[in-house]
């Protein structure tokens, strides 16, 4: 995904225009509705927020291209100005995707991006980025079981999505971009909870908890971005049900993947 880097006028404004709000009262979901794949359909998208009223939207309205769904958002940022000063942002995404006849959902890839600024002459100023997500497999080959749960965070580039004036500096301005990707292997886990399977997972239900931080000191600033360039993408990579069916009998066979 491409990333843009946030200038630092714009960046400067937004810290200025945001910082000293106050908490936010919270507001009802945004469901966004269902969105029609190519082998798979994502339905029921909704964000909601712990931290932010809604709208407006932090994410944004999807759209879907094959098999991915794509969010480019235009007001998902933290900011931090001044002594003591503190901002979090936490966003997330719900969701279930539904298999196709004759498809099934073998693997899973998340993405997103977005850029920071950090300013000041003395001090320190920081922001970060983290991303923990909940797969729950509800079917199998059509038919529902036990729901299977995993639960795993999406790692970050560069510094693990954690920057600093201090480490990332010196300042007085200091820009940057940041990636994140996870790759959530469904039909591993279907092998790992000893679940037998044809072609594989059909029904899915995914909750994505995104939180951008940021702090700043006396003198400083700090600001922190998902970008409308990049924004965030999850795609669904499944396999043919003809391949799916050898690829799982290998599996069974070996105890792990081919």
């Amino acid at each position: 995904m491409a990333t843009g880097i946030c200038s630092a006028s714009a960046a400067l404004a937004a810290v200025v225009a945001i910082a000293g709000l106050g908490t936010p009262a919270s507001a009802a979901p945004i469901n966004y509705g269902d969105f029609i794949g190519t082998t798979v359909d994502f339905l029921q998208v909704t964000e909601d927020s712990t931290t932010d009223p809604l709208p407006p939207a932090l994410y944004g309205t999807p759209t879907v291209s094959g098999d991915s769904l794509d969010f480019n958002p235009i007001s998902f940022n933290a900011s931090a100005t001044g002594t003591g000063g503190t901002d979090t942002t936490d966003g997330i995404l719900t969701m279930m995707m539904l298999a196709h006849p004759g498809q099934f959902i073998d693997t899973i890839q998340f993405d997103e991006a977005g850029d920071f600024t950090l300013a000041g002459l003395a001090g320190n100023a920081s922001v970060s980025v983290t991303a923990n997500f909940t797969v729950d497999i509800l079917e199998v080959d059509g038919a529902a079981i036990a729901p299977i749960n995993i639960i795993t965070a999406m790692t970050f580039t560069p510094s693990n999505g954690d920057f600093d004036l201090i480490n990332d500096g010196p300042g007085p301005l200091v820009n940057g971009t940041w990636a994140g990707m996870l790759m959530v292997d469904i039909n591993q886990s279907l092998i790992d909870n000893n679940i037998p399977f044809i072609n594989g997972a059909t029904k899915l239900s995914i909750s994505f908890d995104n939180t951008l931080t940021a702090t700043s000191e006396d003198g400083t600033s700090a600001f922190i971005s998902k970008k409308d360039v990049g924004g965030v993408g999850i795609t669904v990579i499944p396999e043919p049900a003809t391949l799916g069916l050898l690829i799982a009998g290998t599996l069974c066979m070996l105890g792990r993947r081919g």
